[in-house]
């Protein structure tokens, strides 16, 4: 083999130590972009050719070559930010993006996520976040990929008072008294008040009233004023339902649930007529200790328009309105891949899938081995900057030798020259 060889083994040498310190390079310039993964270069030799014979042992190699930049999918730290919509993936798992107008696919570790002026869940470039979609009521998922859409004007409908759930204790100590409507404070032992809602969604305030008509029956009484009710009068108390509830001798509530409430028949001042309803006093005791309402709950809301949007765990997205109720809007993707090495890299953080790759395996965060979703958070590059910077120091290292290499096969070519 010729001296000049090592020239060329030099020169391999120098190629892929510049490849190596491009590579950390880059893993430095990207040490703190989001959901950022880190490269390594492998190396392998180059087989020269046989001195004599084919035997192994009288090999040389030729110098070196880059053979694979593989990326390193190890999990970045997690940072807290104070935004909802920022997004990190805790396990295994990338956010799935669509462009638009090509609708091609992506994948990414960055959630740094926001609405666009359209209502859709976008990346930094525009590109939609997918996810599958609940239906009206927030109640049934379609497992389809989607964009993600959020409509912020949106209203939930109002819904009609139909349920009551009343916990109460009854003093046992109470005086019987005979109710007198004309008087309701006087001949009552007890009051409370809660408020029921039509189907406009209008709020309509109801006191009930508790009289004590024997040892353990208990006579309720529930009132609406006048103003309330269509040609009404206001500060007269119209009665809006009654009944009666009974007690065993160690204070536990023995009649059937529920009640009829109301059974309708009347007209508010909006116009609109009054429902049906009933009440549940399941629970109730009549104890000797003073009366106190322990639980009440109704079934019915006004109308409300979205005041925030939020995203749990399990990836739904929830839209919370200022009515107090949440509805699931949609639930995002997280896809996973049987070789992550054969991902292609696109830039912008963005991934996508190859051959290599295989085809992308869909499931719901925290599902079949995915990884959970945490809100207001963010995926930090993996890079071990003080990994690299020692990195750095051998590839410099392995770069100056290799040009001491070619330096001292020019010396030795000088030498051959002078000879005479």
């Amino acid at each position: 083999m010729s001296i000049t060889a090592s020239f060329y083994s030099g020169l391999s040498g120098l190629s892929a130590q510049a490849t190596a310190m491009q590579v950390i390079g880059d893993n430095i310039a990207n040490v703190h972009t989001t959901g950022f993964k880190g490269s390594t270069v492998h190396f392998a030799d180059v087989l020269g050719v046989a001195l004599t014979g084919v035997s192994g042992g009288n090999q040389t190699g030729a110098g070196t070559e880059v053979t694979s930049v593989d990326l390193n999918f190890i999990q970045g730290s997690l940072n807290t930010t104070n935004l909802s919509t920022d997004l990190a993936i805790n396990g295994r798992g990338f956010f799935v993006v669509k462009e638009a107008s090509t609708e091609e696919i992506f994948y990414t570790r960055a959630g740094h996520f926001n609405f666009d002026n359209q209502g859709y869940f976008v990346d930094p470039l525009g590109y939609r976040v997918q996810g599958y979609l609940y239906d009206a009521t927030g109640t049934s998922l379609f497992e389809n990929l989607a964009d993600i859409w959020v409509n912020k004007n949106s209203m939930i409908d109002p819904k009609v008072t139909g349920e009551i759930d009343m916990v109460l204790n009854l003093n046992a100590s109470e005086t019987v008294k005979t109710w007198d409507a004309d008087r309701p404070y006087d001949t009552s032992n007890f009051a409370t008040s809660l408020s029921i809602f039509d189907s406009l969604g209008q709020s309509h305030p109801i006191q009930i009233f508790f009289t004590k008509s024997a040892g353990g029956v208990w006579d309720w009484y529930a009132m609406i004023d006048g103003s309330e009710l269509d040609g009404g009068t206001a500060g007269e108390l119209v009665e809006f339902g009654s009944g009666t509830i009974e007690f065993d001798s160690s204070g536990k509530l023995t009649t059937t649930m529920p009640l009829t409430f109301h059974s309708g028949g009347l007209t508010y001042a909006n116009g609109c007529p009054s429902s049906a309803c009933e009440i549940d006093f399941t629970g109730t005791t009549q104890f000797g200790s003073p009366s106190v309402v322990q639980i009440v709950n109704q079934d019915g809301y006004t109308a409300g328009t979205i005041s925030q949007v939020n995203i749990d765990e399990e990836g739904n997205m929830v839209a919370y309105y200022t009515n107090g109720k949440r509805q699931k809007i949609a639930r995002l993707v997280v896809a996973d891949f049987p070789n992550l090495s054969g991902l292609s890299r696109k830039g912008a953080n963005l991934y996508q899938a190859t051959t290599t790759s295989g085809d992308p395996i869909y499931n719901k965060p925290g599902v079949g081995g995915m990884g959970n979703i945490f809100a207001s958070m963010l995926e930090e590059s993996n890079v071990d900057i003080a990994a690299e910077l020692i990195k750095m120091i051998i590839t410099q290292r392995g770069y100056q030798a290799n040009i001491k290499v070619i330096s001292t096969t020019d010396e030795m070519l000088a030498q051959l020259m002078n000879i005479r």
